[in-house]
């Protein structure tokens, strides 16, 4: 993933230069500490530098490299054993003065390879998106199961719950990568996504939970001021998009751009997230004709989104909880 953005490369400089001034501090910190509690610690030192320094010179003279290069790993290694030693008879872990990383797996360079580290995805959705959409406050810890006061209603929401527990602390394992939440307004859709959304952040993995209206918005603005720097819905590792059905209907701009998004992340591996007021398909009990997510996207967007191979589809249809809460 390349991301062009100056806004994410000045964001990803100062993380990472806040990283190495981090490390420094706590390692500058903790050789004081030992310092202190350990006074030949420091003429140790001292003297494996000096060591270090005259036998690269040595290395470089010598008319026998290999050689005095054994030797002189052998020196440091015996220097380090008696470091090591200082070390644990005073109580302090071996490895206590060595540099830790923030994040070992890309060591604090943002990168594995040519591709973005997953410490730093996230940094690249604050910069593209500003946050990353997820309201803290609506969490599994504070999910309430109390306000679907018929037990039938309670009932459905607590295997929702359950399911929904279960996949953000699976992600991004799930065979179906994919999830579709519909159903009436106010029965708790949004507050689920937070729920995942939430979980998911707090595993280490990047995301954004934004709405249909902001991302066509979003859309709509950057065709009339960049074309060109187009926002990455591909960046986070899980996308949310909340309230489907909401958003402007825009000939040859709405529909697609939903659906190269879906097909984007889709192919490569990514999971997306949908809650729409929509019905799948039109209730035949009914004498309204309401809109359903077929009449209003087409069979093209539908038969990717509702692809049983990569997505679970999941009706909410339990108490208004918002009429109980006011």
């Amino acid at each position: 993933m390349r991301i062009k953005s100056a806004a994410f490369t000045k964001a990803l400089h100062d993380e990472l230069a806040d990283r190495r001034m981090r490390v420094k501090r706590l390692k500058d910190a903790r050789t004081d500490e030992v310092y202190k509690a350990v006074p030949e610690m420091r003429s140790l030192d001292e003297s494996l530098n000096a060591i270090v320094f005259d036998l690269g010179k040595q290395v470089m003279n010598s008319d026998d490299p290999a050689e005095t290069k054994a030797l002189a790993e052998k020196v440091i290694a015996d220097r380090k054993a008696e470091r090591t030693r200082l070390l644990k008879e005073h109580g302090f872990p071996e490895d206590y003065l060595e540099p830790k990383c923030i994040c070992p797996d890309c060591m604090d360079t943002g990168r594995i390879g040519r591709e973005l580290c997953h410490c730093v995805t996230q940094l690249a959705v604050r910069a593209a998106f500003d946050d990353a959409g997820v309201n803290s406050e609506e969490s599994f810890e504070n999910f309430d199961l109390g306000l679907q006061k018929e037990p039938k209603n309670r009932k459905k929401m607590s295997k929702l719950l359950a399911e929904a527990m279960e996949y953000a602390d699976n992600f991004p394992n799930a065979e179906q990568k994919d999830l579709v939440y519909f159903g009436p307004t106010g029965v708790g859709k949004t507050y689920l996504l937070n729920c995942i959304g939430g979980r998911v952040l707090k595993r280490g993995y990047s995301v954004l939970k934004i709405n249909a209206y902001r991302l066509i918005q979003m859309t709509l603005d950057n065709l009339r001021s960049s074309p060109e720097d187009k926002p990455d819905f591909s960046i986070p590792d899980l996308l949310i998009i909340d309230d489907l059905g909401t958003e402007p209907m825009i000939n040859t701009i709405t529909v697609e751009t939903l659906l190269s998004i879906l097909c984007d992340r889709q192919d490569s591996g990514k999971a997306t997230i949908f809650a729409t007021n929509l019905e799948i398909i039109e209730d035949g009990d009914s004498p309204m004709k309401n809109e359903t997510l077929e009449s209003a996207y087409g069979e093209r967007f539908v038969s990717r989104l509702m692809d049983p191979r990569r997505a679970k589809i999941r009706a909410v249809k339990t108490g208004n909880v918002r009429l109980v809460l006011n």
